[in-house]
């Protein structure tokens, strides 16, 4: 449904309000294909182009007839409700040809941890069904110009370490000249087929601890691999790039009431430095936040301020994503 906001009425010629996603995205989830995947608007649904999709069905006609039908409405300022909000929303004038340039890989749910957060725990009957192949489709769209080769590349799922294209899909991307590939990682599983793209500065590793303990690690993933992940992440970080970047980050997903204390997070800033990460990055929890947006506790925002100076201080990055980027700035 498309609503008329005059918050996104344009008044400049050429320009109306859009987001990369809704222009040029394409998210493979399971059983179906999305848009995007980010869930910041006011509903937190997906915007939805072709359900029951299995592989083998792709018809990219109408998912970009569907991208066409939103440019339209958009320039009239009356905006999707699922993208109501959303703070990727944004006032550009925006190239209307239909091709891919952001593509997120995350149709399958095997993983190696249980994580307390996990949507596939919460809601497993949209996982009930079986992966499908992605590799000839991602081949295809590339070679016929459709996926631009500059595309920004996610891998969510899931553990892409046990994803059996996973491989194939790096080197792909790779030998093809992707430049920015984002892989999201337990870090239980050491993958190597990532130290080629970390040392050439064409992927980021984005690995979640989510704690600065052994014992609240287990709590959280409830596997007791906290000293294997460190291990790994440590190993990750010797593969920098020509200009000395380890481009690997431990993010800290934030669970009140499980992991929401300075201690905890000092110990996991202090950890990521010992490592030689550069980058340290800062969630909270979904379900938590949805509930609680409007209300957020004055602790949750001093915890991100601390986190923040703190991370400077050790000379690390420090990255918010999108979900909480609101509160702090």
């Amino acid at each position: 449904m498309f609503v008329l906001n005059q918050n996104y009425l344009s008044r400049k010629e050429g320009f109306y309000y859009s987001c990369p996603w809704i222009e040029h995205g394409l998210v493979f989830f399971p059983s179906k294909l999305t848009m995007c995947c980010f869930c910041g608007s006011d509903t937190n649904n997906h915007t939805l182009v072709q359900d029951n999709f299995d592989g083998s069905n792709l018809n990219l006609e109408r998912i970009f007839k569907i991208k066409d039908k939103f440019r339209y409405f958009h320039k009239k300022g009356k905006i999707h409700t699922n993208c109501m909000n959303c703070p990727s929303l944004k006032l550009d004038a925006w190239d209307e040809r239909n091709y891919i340039d952001s593509l997120y890989i995350s149709h399958w749910s095997q993983c190696n941890s249980k994580c307390m957060y996990c949507y596939s725990n919460i809601h497993p009957e949209d996982f009930s069904k079986k992966s499908y192949k992605v590799f000839d489709i991602i081949k295809k769209m590339c070679d016929t110009g459709i996926l631009k080769r500059n595309s920004k590349v996610l891998f969510g799922g899931g553990e892409p370490a046990l994803l059996d294209e996973f491989e194939n899909l790096i080197s792909f991307f790779i030998d093809n000249g992707f430049q920015n590939i984002r892989v999201h990682s337990s870090g239980i599983k050491y993958i190597s087929c990532l130290e080629r793209g970390l040392s050439e500065n064409r992927i980021h590793l984005v690995i979640s601890v989510d704690s600065g303990s052994k014992e609240v690690y287990k709590k959280i993933k409830n596997v007791d691999c906290y000293d294997i992940v460190r291990q790994n992440i440590k190993q990750y970080a010797k593969f920098k790039t020509s200009s000395g970047i380890a481009n690997v980050s431990a993010k800290y997903i934030i669970i009140p009431g499980v992991n929401d204390y300075i201690s905890e997070i000092d110990n996991w800033l202090i950890a990521n430095k010992e490592d030689g990460l550069s980058y340290t990055i800062l969630d909270i929890e979904e379900n938590w936040y949805n509930e609680n947006k409007n209300n957020i506790p004055k602790y949750i925002f001093d915890l991100l301020k601390y986190t923040k100076q703190r991370s400077f201080e050790l000379g690390t990055y420090f990255e918010l994503y999108e979900r909480i980027e609101k509160l702090l700035y």
